[in-house]
């Protein structure tokens, strides 16, 4: 083993977080010592339980094993670093738990999500994070902007920002891919086809009316929808989806890999600003963007939608009061209007961007990602090659 390199594992449970992770995979191969594992099915997978639907490999000439109990598997090598993009739920927290406490590892996480707008949400996201920041090293992050916004909602991770790496290689596709998926599709070519992108929360359905409303004034053009990973076999949302999408003429994208050619494929992109949206404005589509019509510019009420009860499901009380093992009292002194108040004012900036998409498209961009080049990986890469304790 050439003792010079860093030795790098890579863990990925599901689809989405391994399109996350998969350039810094091709870039780490010929400039570290690299073992991977990583899942491309849609469904969360767990390595203890299902490591026939991991895909595994490493570049390691003369291996030194080092047994990972976490991923049930053999390590070519005592990691220096472990590179994720999920920290709070299993099996990424067990697994990070092991790397950091038992095998002596660094840990890098890659953000998954732009967190572009400082909302009651966020916020509490950003407090549930904290309770893991002791045992992650790095937080790659997307831009300034949204380094600025965490920070601002408080968060207290180590922050570097890098770009977003999933979308240094994912969107660049063979002909022949795209075509692949023209034909699972059925794609009309005299046709413009639509993508729609959900949300999770008390805007949903809002947003969904939107959506009707749309495609009432163009009947002639083909429509499909991209759920979240995990969201068509939700037991809130599962009946919208199964025995087949609730609105009529609509065709889900179930499976995560084919978003990819869709985002290529569909002329007309519609939606509420979130971190999915980023390659409507990369590529330069046609995009409606809902978050004034549907009220998401101004907030979720904390008392109305969350204490007093929501539709949704990013915004379940219950949820939220088991994440941080507290009662409803707690809950409130955490959200009160003092701690509340001065972090959810720094918004502007991207409500009068989406007010001429057109005019403030590289604005946008810019906000999403801070260099917009497909070099995030690499950054990354030299980030960890360079890191001093």
């Amino acid at each position: 083993m050439n003792s010079s390199k860093l030795n790098v594992v890579v863990f990925a449970s599901d689809a989405k977080h391994t399109s996350y992770l998969n350039s810094i995979i091709l870039q780490g191969w010929n400039e570290v010592n690299l073992f991977y594992m990583v899942c491309s099915e849609t469904q969360l997978k767990h390595p203890a339980v299902n490591p026939e639907v991991f895909d595994i490999d490493h570049n390691v000439v003369n291996p030194e094993p080092v047994k990972s109990y976490t991923l049930n598997q053999t390590l070519p090598f005592k990691p220096d670093w472990l590179i994720v993009s999920r920290e709070r739920w299993d099996p990424e927290s067990s697994i990070i738990n092991e790397f950091k406490n038992k095998l002596g590892a660094k840990i890098a996480l890659v953000e998954p999500n732009s967190a572009m707008i400082s909302s009651v949400n966020q916020f509490l996201e950003s407090e549930s994070k904290n309770r893991f920041v002791n045992n992650i090293d790095v937080f790659f992050d997307h831009s300034n902007f949204i380094k600025e916004q965490r920070k601002l909602l408080g968060f207290k991770g180590n922050i570097v920002v890098t770009g977003n790496p999933k979308y240094d290689i994912n969107l660049d596709l063979e002909e022949s891919a795209v075509q692949a998926l023209k034909d699972y599709y059925n794609i009309d070519p005299n046709k413009k086809q639509v993508l729609l992108f959900t949300l999770q929360n008390k805007y949903r359905y809002k947003l969904f009316e939107q959506f009707k409303q749309f495609k009432e004034q163009h009947p002639e053009y083909q429509y499909f929808i991209k759920p979240y990973p995990g969201e068509p076999f939700d037991p809130l949302f599962t009946k919208e989806y199964f025995p087949k999408f609730f609105m009529d003429g609509v065709t889900p994208i179930l499976n995560e890999t084919h978003i990819w050619s869709m985002y290529n494929i569909c002329d007309i992109h519609l939606g509420c600003l979130s971190s999915v949206m980023y390659p409507s404005f990369f590529l330069n589509k046609e995009i409606h963007e809902y978050s004034k019509e549907i009220g998401a510019q101004e907030g979720l009420d904390l008392n109305k939608d969350i204490i007093n009860g929501s539709s949704g499901h990013e915004d379940k009380l219950e949820i939220w009061l088991n994440t941080f093992n507290i009662d409803l009292e707690q809950f409130k002194e955490l959200t009160s209007s003092r701690n509340l108040q001065p972090k959810l004012k720094n918004n502007n900036k991207i409500w009068k961007a989406l007010k001429n998409v057109l005019s403030y498209r590289e604005d946008i961009l810019k906000m999403y990602d801070q260099y917009n080049d497909k070099k995030a990986s690499k950054r990354i890469i030299d980030y960890i090659k360079s890191y001093e304790v």
